[in-house]
This record gives C-alpha cells, sequence and structure tokens, in this order.
C-alpha cells in the first residue's frame, strides 16, 4: 500500500434533527461570552437565525446579527462582519446559511486575528492563516460541506476572481430540519455540488483511503435519495440522508481538495453570477468523462456507488461516458436548466477558458489542464446539456 497524503477533521459535528438547540450550550461550554450571528436576509425570512439566539440567550451566551451576508461574499462583506464583531464585543463567530454565510463566517475570523482588510490574506495561491476565534458553522442546504472544511471560498471583484483562504473552525451543526424550507431548485444544486465534492475528491490526484470512504458513502446517498428530496420537500429521511451526505462530502474533499470542475464552476459564476453549485453540477458529468481514462478503477467505483448497470466489460471511457449520462439524467428529472436555456452563447462559455486553466484547482486533476483541454472541457459543458 502506497502513502497517500494527509487526511484530518478541522472540528466536531453534531448531527440530527433539532440539532440547533445545541448552540447554546455549545457555546457556553467553550467560554464564549457574546457571539455574532451571521447570515443572509432570505435565512433570516425562515427564522433560523431567531431560533440559534434563543438557543445562545437560554445558555446565558448574548449575541448579535450580521445580516449581510450575501452571494459569492466578497472581501468587503468579510471585513464588515469583523468590525461589526469588534465593535460589539463578540468573542465567536456564527455563520448560519449556505455556504456564502458560513464562508463569510471563516473570513471574518481572519479580520478579528488581525484587524483591516482581509484581502491581504485571500490571494490567487491560498494560504493558512491560524486564526483564533471560535467559528461555529450551521448549513441551511445540503450540498456547500463548508462546516466541515478549513476553507474559505471569497469573491475579489477586482480580479474578476474567487479565491480561497484557509482558517481554523470550531464546531458543526448540522440539522436537517433547516433545509426543509429551501427551494427545490436550491436542493438540486447544493446536492450536486455535494456529488461534485465526492467525485472529485475520489478522482483528484491527492485522493486519500480515508476520504474515499466518505466520498463513496455520500455519492450512494445522493443518488439514493436526492429525488425523493427534491419532489417531496418535507420527507424527513430523504432531507435526513441528504444532509448527511453533503457533511460526509465536505468532509471527503478538505484534504484531497476539488479540481478542474469546481474551476469551471468557478469561471462560470465570476463571468455570469450562476449559483455555485448550479456550475459545479453542470461541469460534474463532463469532469468525469475527462478523467475517466486516467483513473479506471476510481470512476468504476464511482458508477458502483450510483448503482449504475454495469456489464464488468466497460472500458473506462464508457464507464465515463455511463456515469455522466446518468447525472445528466439525474439533471434532468429535476428540471435543472442549462447554460443555452439561461440566455448564455457557446461563444461566451468558451472564452472562459484562460480562467479555467489558471484556477489554482485545475493542478489537482489527473488530466493536465492545458488551453486545448479547457476549450473542448467548456464546449462540453456547454452542448452536452441542453
Amino acid at each position: 500500500m502506497s502513502y497517500r497524503p494527509l487526511f484530518s477533521m478541522p472540528a466536531p459535528v453534531i448531527f440530527g434533527c433539532g440539532a440547533i438547540a445545541e448552540l447554546g450550550p455549545q457555546a457556553k461550554s467553550i467560554g464564549v461570552k457574546k457571539a455574532l450571528i451571521i447570515f443572509e436576509k432570505g435565512v433570516e425570512g425562515a427564522g433560523i437565525p431567531q431560533k440559534a439566539a434563543e438557543s445562545l440567550r437560554n445558555a446565558g451566551v448574548e449575541c448579535a446579527m450580521f445580516n449581510g451576508a450575501c452571494p459569492d461574499p466578497t472581501d468587503s462583506v468579510a471585513d464588515l462582519a469583523g468590525e461589526t464583531a469588534l465593535r460589539e464585543g463578540c468573542d465567536c463567530l456564527i455563520g448560519i446559511g449556505g455556504g456564502s454565510s458560513l464562508d463569510a463566517a471563516k473570513a471574518a475570523a481572519i479580520y478579528l486575528h488581525d484587524p483591516g482588510p482581509t484581502a491581504r490574506y485571500i490571494l490567487a495561491q491560498p494560504i493558512a492563516v491560524d486564526t483564533k476565534t471560535p467559528v461555529i458553522l450551521i448549513p441551511t442546504t445540503s450540498g456547500t460541506g463548508s462546516e466541515c472544511t478549513t476553507v474559505a471560498i471569497i469573491s475579489r471583484p477586482e480580479h474578476n476572481a474567487k479565491w480561497s483562504v484557509f482558517v481554523n473552525t470550531t464546531l458543526a451543526i448540522v440539522d436537517p430540519e433547516l433545509t426543509f424550507s429551501v427551494p427545490k431548485s436550491v436542493t438540486v444544486n447544493t446536492a450536486l455540488d455535494a456529488f461534485a465534492h465526492a467525485a472529485e475528491a475520489m478522482t483528484g490526484k491527492s485522493w486519500n483511503y480515508h476520504s474515499d470512504l466518505f466520498a463513496e458513502a455520500a455519492i450512494r446517498k445522493i443518488a439514493k435519495h436526492l429525488y425523493t428530496a427534491w419532489s417531496e420537500p418535507d420527507n424527513v429521511e430523504a432531507r435526513s440522508e441528504l444532509a448527511l451526505a453533503a457533511n460526509w462530502a465536505g468532509i471527503a474533499f478538505n484534504n484531497p481538495i476539488c479540481h478542474v470542475g469546481h474551476s469551471v464552476a468557478d469561471a462560470l459564476s465570476c463571468e455570469f453570477h450562476t449559483p455555485h453549485g448550479l456550475g459545479c453540477a453542470l461541469a460534474l458529468p463532463e469532469t468525469l468523462a475527462l478523467v475517466a481514462p486516467a483513473v479506471p478503477e476510481r470512476i468504476k467505483r464511482i458508477a458502483e456507488a450510483m448503482e449504475l448497470p454495469l456489464a464488468g466489460s466497460e472500458t473506462p471511457a464508457e464507464l465515463g461516458r455511463m456515469v455522466a449520462d446518468a447525472i445528466r439524467a439525474m439533471m434532468r428529472s429535476m428540471e435543472m436548466p442549462s447554460l443555452k436555456s439561461l440566455g448564455y452563447s457557446r461563444e461566451q462559455v468558451l472564452a472562459l477558458y484562460p480562467d479555467v486553466v489558471s484556477n489554482h484547482l485545475s493542478s489537482y486533476c489527473p488530466v493536465e489542464i492545458t488551453e486545448d483541454t479547457a476549450k473542448k472541457l467548456l464546449e462540453d459543458v456547454y452542448g452536452s446539456y441542453q
């Protein structure tokens, strides 16, 4: 057995329906006096931050609210959240929402580490910042996995780019009940984002044996339960299984890191402001078809986790096409739009190839991402799903 890269879990995870009630006792147990709750306005409308505040206050922990998180948060959003925490005298940051809110909370910890523009630390080549402020993360979607990774994805508008930074996190609380109210489009977008996390973790250069366990299990659960969660939003079993799968997928990619599919998604969201999960989903089939010949055993395991009917004689390329076709069928069954239907032209999409090539995530792909490879990948992303 060859040695593989490090496997680690950044923070413990509390999972289960109603788990948000544990927020207050857990915060109190680590000595928190006053927490800043960071979220988007849409989450506020669902009453979730209010539940968090109630749990904190019942435990004797004060809190303040910051509802300025937004999709694809910028460094200025992180700065504003950090400034608010300092002004309010907060000694803990709590991110509640989709990946954007969780990332904003993580990046705000940098501001508390070194007050001043967080952009100093959010660079094209990611660095780690040894932050000290406790960060508790509570997802309200089943997809991002950000609650159990150290990475924060932050937009840098002046560079028309999304860059990463690594920080310390303290605790994840995953409560499936918080996902019941998300729109159907968000359900499928975020779940296929989680599928991409797991599949790219398995097929990237830095895969490891422990991550594979979480990745395969996540793919199996998503393939089995996504359609039910999409079609029956109040189905407790499907929602719970999807929430667990998303969390496992986050654990899976924390160390191996995602690769070129996420490079494509970043390029799409920077240029067109498409949801991150939608971009990951659209790129996923073609990404796996691209890498299949380079990682034949891994693509076979993905096909098996999806429970595709295999004869056993398929070539790696055939397995890649089968997996890609099955994912596209899932997308169609849940009414996921194509880039063409959203109004983008083939030329607009192909013009993004330099961003795909230059993205640091592409270096983790087992296939070298040259200009020609990136152009072909974008062509397939655009043309194969209409």
